[in-house]
């Protein structure tokens, strides 16, 4: 039998006159992959920015795993293991793949004060490698890697949440077709591990071929 991961009741967002998500209610189970589709516009960015804490909804509930669930920020949203990747590129460019990776978390790292590079560096290897994603430098600042490469910097810090709720959104419009295969296999492990994914894409095709279940959203509503 299904177990509900995240639910959302009657969810609103308004920004002034605009009502970018409007009465959304939708059921999440563990090991699922729910893909978001609608034109831009439609409020997608918007409800997923909600669920992963980046913005506050203006009225209505959510629940991830059974307790009520409103995050403050990102951060409060991967301490309950909630993480998203978004559209827009999301790293520091004048910092390393390894220090973006752990942003808002390298105290862990500190010694006298200081924070120890190659720790995290080792620390940010160990990520790739239980995740196997495609090896980028984790050394150098991200100014010097491709666009592509960024966004799989974007993924393992994602991923260093150990989120039982991933959201991707737009992720494989940045990746070649051979990198696309990673997020192929990811899907497959998250839904051993009971683990649920939302993914935005464009790509109709790609939606349907790589989840179990679509929301489709028009003028802020499903």
């Amino acid at each position: 039998m299904a177990q509900e991961l995240l639910r959302i009741e009657h969810l609103h967002k308004r920004f002034g006159i605009t009502h970018a998500n409007n009465d959304i209610c939708m059921t999440l189970n563990k090991g699922e992959i729910r893909a978001l589709a609608g034109e831009n516009g439609s409020g997608k960015s918007t409800l997923t920015s909600i669920i992963s804490g980046m913005q506050p909804p203006t009225e209505g509930k959510m629940y991830f795993k059974g307790q009520e669930y409103s995050p403050k920020s990102p951060l409060e949203a991967n301490n309950v293991h909630v993480s998203m990747v978004v559209q827009e590129l999301g790293v520091i460019t004048s910092l390393t793949g390894a220090m973006n990776i752990f942003l808002g978390k390298t105290d862990q790292f500190k010694k006298m004060g200081l924070v120890d590079t190659k720790a995290i560096e080792k620390a940010a290897e160990e990520i790739f490698e239980k995740w196997d994603l495609v090896k980028v430098p984790l050394n150098v600042p991200c100014a010097h890697l491709t666009m592509e490469q960024r966004k799989i910097i974007e993924l393992a810090r994602a991923l260093h949440a150990e989120p039982e709720l991933l959201i991707l959104d737009e992720i494989t419009q940045s990746l070649s077709q051979d990198t696309r295969q990673v997020i192929y296999k990811l899907k497959d492990r998250f839904k051993e591990e009971g683990r649920a994914i939302i993914i935005i894409s464009h790509d109709l095709e790609e939606a349907f071929d790589f989840s179990d279940s679509v929301t489709v959203l028009r003028d802020g509503e499903v």
